[in-house]
């Protein structure tokens, strides 16, 4: 057999919501599109997304197997691998490249959208998996507005930890408790605290207590507070490990460099989602859609020359 398995217009990074959106477009073109998805995700975790529009509410798992139900009937290709590298084969003149995957996969393909997203950094905590995405979020964007009116932590271990607690008092409660896990802040942030009334606590969190609803928090020394919600804010992993060999040109907080239709600094390579800098579901299929309608314009193009 071919070591190749196929050639195919675009190769998909991702079942993400901007992967599945460029799918879709691409293949209304008449492209030849693969997704490769390694499963799992952030958007698959959400147990409820009700941010995007025309859902006034969707489990993420929902949305995706909609959107690759979706993308198949257009013609897209799946295939549940992991991606392990991406590199340029040149045979598309400036387009062209080559993606491995775990187990020997080869896959040639004109062009490339990922679409593979970010992996959220947890705490070690006793009963996580109970609590997680109904009580414990990760995103206030996605999930702030569920700690209205009700007693909150904030778990962290950075300054954006007192920023993101400053702005639930804000926006959403009064009733807020910072936990800072190994991070001490400057006295200014410590007399703003004081101002509104934010409890800073130095611990690390352990266990979360209550029946079908969270109750509390006990910390490592011990101690227990008090709440019906947390926000983790510790921060999160890019999936990009097989983009490494590529050089791709990121920005200084670690963002990769876009133009305005999402391709990276390598022609034929686009980025979009988390890896291009938004985490919101309903913005990475608008960029998969930018992205898709560019690229198609652009092979129309190859051809003509």
């Amino acid at each position: 057999m071919d070591p190749v398995a196929s050639s195919y217009d675009c190769l998909i990074v991702g079942a993400g919501p901007g992967g599945l959106q460029a799918a879709i477009y691409l293949c209304r073109y008449g492209r030849d599109v693969l997704i490769v998805d390694r499963g799992g995700g952030r958007t698959r975790h959400a147990r409820r997304i009700e941010n995007f529009m025309t859902h006034s509410m969707i489990s993420g798992q929902d949305l995706i197997e909609k959107g690759l139900a979706q993308a198949a009937r257009f013609g897209a290709r799946t295939e549940k691998k992991t991606v392990t590298s991406i590199e340029r084969s040149g045979h598309e003149g400036p387009f062209g490249f080559l993606a491995r995957t775990a187990g020997g996969g080869l896959y040639k393909s004109r062009s490339v959208i990922v679409s593979s997203g970010a992996q959220d950094i947890l705490p070690r905590i006793e009963n996580l998996a109970r609590y997680f995405a109904w009580s414990f979020f990760t995103c206030v964007d996605c999930d702030g507005y569920r700690t209205r009116g009700k007693k909150t932590a904030i778990l962290g271990d950075s300054e954006s930890t007192l920023r993101l607690a400053l702005a639930v008092k804000q926006m959403y409660t009064k009733d807020v408790a910072v936990v800072l896990d190994g991070y001490t802040p400057p006295p200014g942030y410590m007399e703003e605290m004081q101002q509104e009334g934010i409890e800073i606590i130095y611990d690390s969190p352990a266990v979360l207590h209550g029946d079908d609803t969270l109750r509390s928090m006990e910390l490592k020394s011990g101690r227990r507070i008090l709440c019906d919600a947390v926000l983790s804010n510790y921060g999160y992993k890019l999936n990009d490990s097989f983009l490494g060999g590529l050089g791709l040109k990121k920005d200084p907080a670690g963002k990769y460099q876009t133009n305005r239709h999402f391709e990276s600094s390598l022609p034929g390579l686009y980025i979009v989602g988390h890896l291009a800098g938004s985490d919101q579901a309903i913005i990475a299929a608008g960029e998969g859609a930018m992205a898709a309608m560019d690229l198609n314009k652009r092979l129309i193009e190859m051809h003509s020359e």
